[in-house]
């Protein structure tokens, strides 16, 4: 399930607008530096290659989730997200390390260029594999938090260090990697253009199910006809089981998954005949199978409950029930 949660955020920032959107909406406090017109994907794969004291060869392999190239008058920077939807007790140096093998990379890169050309002017140009005016292009990372808990790993390089009490002297001279660490909890809505208002929005009521709903059926021009990748996003995010647990136990230490399919049926009708309740027979056949619920019995349920012709309710089970499909 996590891995589906990864998924659906990669897939949401895949949008450039989503991508510029939560650099300028977070880190620039909603000034629009990075735009959506000027960046160009990247591969997130990066490779190091190195010779060990013992000549062997050494690869290292990394793969980032989402890297961007924006171009500016002159040269270029690069953006990255590593997604996490929980605590990463290593995230400062995992991000260390990726910066530095983008920078890496680039070096490479030049040297590559300037050996094929030999245009090096002296010993030292040479031995670097850079010129005196070669310029890197710089690199920021945004650890995208989107988990429900609290996060409780450290922010800094300096916080995972142990430095003995008798050289503390020589912290000035330890070299900081600071987190761009961004969550629901420290940003602002209200500074983000696109869907990631409401993403934020949302992630930052997560536990509070009555409130998510009230969030929702305020906002019906926003909800009737909100995207696939969002509606995809924040189902993934929210966890449509979870959102209900806080007012809706069984008594048991579980979910009344009843009470839950009910207010999906309800929502979607008053949501309008279109999207919303596409949307809702979606999460209502999704929730039936995870409940172990027959084909058949799930057919019968949505007609019952959505008031749409026979015809179509199976074709909705058919398309978004995973298992158990009858075949012709």
């Amino acid at each position: 399930m996590a891995r589906d949660k990864d998924l659906a955020v990669m897939k949401f920032l895949e949008k450039p607008e989503h991508f510029s959107d939560l650099f300028n909406g977070s880190l620039f406090q909603g000034k629009q530096v990075l735009r959506a017109d000027r960046l160009e994907n990247l591969s997130g794969k990066s490779v190091l290659s190195f010779l060990d004291k013992e000549g062997d060869k050494v690869t290292v392999r990394r793969y980032r989730d989402a890297v961007c190239k924006a171009s500016g008058r002159t040269a270029y920077a690069v953006f990255a997200v590593e997604g996490q939807g929980e605590t990463h007790y290593a995230m400062p140096v995992r991000e260390m390390l990726y910066d530095a093998m983008n920078y890496a990379g680039q070096v490479k890169i030049l040297a590559d260029k300037h050996r094929k050309a030999k245009d090096y002017r002296d010993s030292a140009e040479f031995l670097s594999g850079l010129l005196r005016e070669d310029r890197l292009a710089p690199v920021v990372t945004i650890c995208f938090y989107y988990g429900t808990d609290r996060w409780e790993g450290p922010l800094e390089l300096y916080d995972m260090l142990d430095i003995p009490e008798e050289y503390e002297d020589m912290k000035p001279f330890i070299v900081n990697y600071k987190l761009n660490l961004v969550q629901a909890s420290n940003v602002d809505p209200e500074n983000f253009k696109t869907d990631l208002k409401h993403v934020f929005s949302l992630l930052g009521m997560a536990s509070d199910g009555d409130g998510m709903k009230r969030y929702i059926q305020e906002r019906p021009e926003v909800f009737r006809h909100i995207s696939y990748d969002t509606f995809d996003c924040l189902r993934e995010l929210l966890h449509t089981d979870a959102w209900w647990k806080a007012d809706r136990n069984d008594g048991k230490g579980g979910v009344d998954m009843c009470k839950a399919l009910e207010e999906i049926a309800e929502m979607a009708k008053k949501e309008g005949k279109n999207e919303g309740v596409r949307i809702g027979i979606k999460a209502f056949v999704e929730i039936c199978e995870d409940l172990g619920i027959s084909f058949e019995q799930t057919v019968k349920m949505v007609l019952e409950k959505f008031e749409v012709m026979p015809e179509d309710a199976r074709g909705y089970v058919e398309q978004y029930r995973k298992t158990n499909v009858p075949r012709e």
